[in-house]
């Protein structure tokens, strides 16, 4: 089965191990990117002057983003999305939630990104979002720590028999079946953000457990499986979400020439494209449940009056990388918002307005947006391979 999307050539030499190491290691550890890597023209326009731009099924994940409602949990509430939690042999302690309103159809697993753990996916907006996603298409969702405690990134050893973590999920996971033996005949998809991304790519070439396709959000397949399995054409269908501002670790060209060898190897492969966020007075208030209208107002303002947004309300600046909205978007005193409430609301709420200046800018941070997209597209290229199968036995 052909890509849905547009293979552009790309040097392979970016794929070179060495190359690969300190994208991964950018990316863990930002820092400044000297202009002389790219060109200038293309800086200007992924920043400053950056404007929306048409891409494939643009509107339709507007659509589907904007309007997808969420019956198991209300997002607006995010203590509904309860989750149990389970320890196993060595333990292995696995966070899940099973569907309570429609049937489950697949399993779920989910790898967090550097610097986070397992139970910021039931602790923060976005990422309950997409846990919210996944249970409407009846997944069940189970979300595995990685072993390293300090980096909390995952194992990038490419044999599985020596990657420590790929052992761990694969213990965690018979452990799992045990407490739930008539889920063990369900298909198992991934999803793996930033560095659980890159650990996906290696976890889906185990045979124990195998999985039926997986997500690859913001993250690369590791070059040594790219070479190894997807050449040989014995991999899973693979879908990629993607920053349109990231052009160093994930980027759009990296990722279509990934796509260009499983259009060789006739392997199921998509391509989904985030955009920078186009900000409003309410934005805030509607991506961050526990910021009120009167603070989304004030940070919108302060963003405006401080020129961090281009004529099309996109951010201007990486938060990353320029510090200054430290100052003006979290005032010292009261006395410079002119509203307790106000000032009070973005005190509690510091590190979830960070987070979002991240995804908001739109170059590497977790966002809930176009995961519907990618896991029902893990769905129907399922369905459809079950149903050829079927049709010829």
């Amino acid at each position: 089965m052909g890509c849905v999307s547009a293979f552009t050539a790309f040097s392979l030499t970016l794929y070179a191990g060495a190359g690969s190491l300190r994208a991964i290691i950018f990316y863990i550890f930002p820092q400044p990117l000297p202009q002389s890597q790219i060109q200038l023209s293309s800086l200007y326009d992924l920043t400053e002057y950056y404007q929306p731009r048409n891409f494939p099924g643009k509107e339709r994940s507007v659509s589907i983003d904007h309007t997808i409602r969420y019956y198991d949990f209300n997002f607006r509430k995010p203590e509904t999305l309860t989750y149990s939690s389970a320890i196993y042999d060595n333990n292995i302690e696995i966070l899940y939630r099973l569907p309570r309103k429609p049937s489950i159809s697949a399993l779920l697993l989910i790898f967090h990104s550097c610097k986070h753990t397992a139970y910021d996916w039931f602790h923060s907006v976005e990422r309950q979002r997409i846990i919210g996603a996944a249970i409407e298409l009846g997944y069940a969702c189970l979300v595995f720590q990685a072993t390293n405690k300090i980096s909390q990134c995952w194992s990038y050893k490419a044999d599985i028999y020596e990657n420590k973590d790929v052992q761990m999920v694969l213990k965690g996971l018979d452990g799992f079946y045990k407490q739930y033996p008539e889920l063990v005949s369900l298909p198992i998809f991934t999803f793996g953000s930033s560095s659980g991304g890159i650990f996906s790519s290696i976890f889906a070439t185990n045979q124990r457990h195998p999985i039926q396709g997986q997500v690859i959000y913001i993250s690369i397949i590791l070059p040594e499986i790219l070479s190894t399995y997807v050449k040989t054409n014995n991999y899973p269908p693979t879908v990629w979400i993607h920053m349109l501002r990231d052009i160093e670790f994930a980027s759009e060209d990296r990722i279509n020439n990934s796509i260009q060898i499983f259009i060789e190897q006739n392997i199921p492969c998509n391509r989904l494209a985030i955009e920078p966020v186009r900000i409003t007075r309410v934005t805030f208030r509607d991506r961050i449940p526990s910021i009120n209208i009167r603070t989304s107002q004030f940070l919108f303002n302060r963003l405006q009056q401080n020129h961090w947004l281009n004529p099309y309300h996109v951010l201007m600046y990486n938060p990353r990388r320029k510090f200054s909205w430290k100052q003006f978007l979290f005032p010292s005193s009261i006395a410079e918002v002119k509203n307790g409430e106000v000032f009070n609301n973005i005190n509690q709420n510091k590190f979830q307005i960070s987070e979002f200046l991240n995804t908001m800018y739109g170059e590497h941070e977790i966002s809930y947006e176009r995961s519907f997209e990618a896991l029902q597209w893990l769905e129907k290229i399922y369905d459809s391979s079950k149903l050829r199968t079927d049709s010829n036995n």
